[in-house]
């Protein structure tokens, strides 16, 4: 948790520094997975079976809400311009947050063995670090030819990424002790 709260902290500084809408969906994203990994934390079986999906349900609905929230300010950014683009090195920092991706990846491991709810998490970190290589990308698409659009798009694509992953495990069905 102090490695992903560190790193959203370093995000969101380089993001109001360097006025990058992915770089603050970035760090509001990764400000979501404290929730995540505190949802993790509750023991499978407390508050008589349903702790973990109470906490995960929250966690959930939180994320959504993020999601919805970086999808308006990137299509308002796309449909109506915005700001110029970032300088390209302010992307750079993306690589905090891929670090704090690795790292919490790296301790989800060993869970993802026994837990579904490990295994998602995981599965969502390592899908993280796709879109951190993707805005890499962008950094040097906007560094070569200036474009302004690619910034709001990552957002865009952030936020899809993650309201993608809330529908599917809300339309998933509860996991069994058998399953966990």
């Amino acid at each position: 948790m102090a490695v992903t709260i560190a790193a959203a902290t370093i995000e969101l500084h380089a993001s109001y520094r360097g006025s990058s809408l992915f770089l603050a969906s970035d760090a509001l994203h990764l400000f979501a997975h404290v929730g995540i990994f505190a949802a993790l934390l509750v023991p499978p079986g407390s508050l008589r079976g349903r702790g973990e999906g109470l906490a995960t349900l929250g966690v959930v609905g939180s994320v959504l809400a993020i999601a919805l929230l970086q999808a308006g300010s990137a299509l308002r950014a796309l449909l109506w311009g915005g700001s110029p683009p970032p300088a390209a090195t302010t992307l750079l920092f993306s690589l905090v947050g891929l670090a704090a991706n690795i790292a919490s990846a790296a301790f989800l491991k060993a869970g993802a063995d026994l837990r579904a709810s490990f295994r998602a998490a995981l599965a969502h970190e390592l899908s993280d670090g796709a879109l951190t290589i993707a805005a890499l990308a962008g950094a040097v698409a906007i560094q070569l030819w200036g474009l302004g659009w690619v910034d709001p798009a990552l957002c865009l694509a952030t936020a899809i990424s993650l309201a993608t992953w809330c529908i599917r495990l809300l339309a998933r069905p509860a996991a069994t002790p058998a399953t966990r």
